[in-house]
């Protein structure tokens, strides 16, 4: 078994920190918009929440940008090492077909039950897709100069299929 790479250790990192940043500056801005709307309210005296709000409004502000410029940093470490060693086509590369084997390998089955004494219908999402899903989701590919190495997480409640040979009973 190969060691894992910077690029394996770092790509789901980056990921997340990518995906935070977005959805912190989003709540920044909410808590911003709601301490401009106190101000306008004159008849209570609402300077504590307003304050609250500023203090919560910058907190998401600041942590957006801290994991923005945290991903920013890891990325640009990998591309360093790429371009010292390898080439930054093969980084672009590898992001890609690693999203492209996270599409092809993540199931979509839904069952959908029908109860008969209502006439409803009821959508289930299957457990074992739910572990093997979550499985898909720390694949990775990573494309080098002279090798290619996939990262493919076994999912642990999977039971192994069998080989499609039938097993004899012999009842002693």
């Amino acid at each position: 078994m190969t060691t894992k790479t910077y690029f394996m250790r770092s790509f789901n990192l980056i990921l997340y920190l990518l995906l935070i940043a977005p959805i912190c500056s989003m709540f920044g801005w909410l808590f911003n918009f709601l301490s401009v709307q106190l101000t306008n309210i004159s008849f209570v005296n609402l300077d504590t929440v307003k304050n609250v709000t500023d203090t919560i409004s910058s907190a998401c502000h600041g942590f957006a940008l801290v994991s923005l410029l945290l991903a920013l940093l890891l990325a640009g470490i990998e591309m360093i090492q790429r371009l010292k060693t390898d080439s930054l086509w093969n980084y672009c590369q590898s992001v890609y077909r690693t999203f492209l084997l996270r599409h092809f390998l993540f199931q979509h089955e839904r069952v959908q039950k029908i109860s008969n004494l209502e006439h409803q219908t009821v959508t289930t999402i299957n457990p074992i897709h739910n572990g093997f899903n979550r499985a898909v989701r720390k694949c990775i590919v990573d494309i080098r100069k002279d090798t290619i190495v996939i990262f493919l997480k076994v999912p642990r409640d999977q039971n192994p299929k069998r080989d499609g040979r039938t097993t004899e009973r012999r009842d002693c």
